[in-house]
């Protein structure tokens, strides 16, 4: 999943992990990556702690209304 535009805070984004096609939030901005909020459901599917997670720029796509 290439998108060559970089998120901004805010945008939702796509992108997969462990296997599942995810959702979430833009909430920072890193050079590298986003911090994407995540539902909470989805955080124990994919087995994290908190609905927090990096996702690099390569690898979601911006989800346009």
């Amino acid at each position: 999943m290439k998108e060559n535009n970089v998120a901004k805070e805010g945008e939702m984004v796509r992108f997969k992990r462990n296997g599942l096609v995810i959702l979430g939030e833009v909430v920072k901005v890193r050079d590298e990556s986003v911090i994407v909020q995540i539902s909470k459901s989805d955080a124990e599917e994919i087995n994290v702690e908190t609905p927090l997670t990096v996702v690099s720029h390569k690898n979601y796509q911006i989800i346009k209304d």
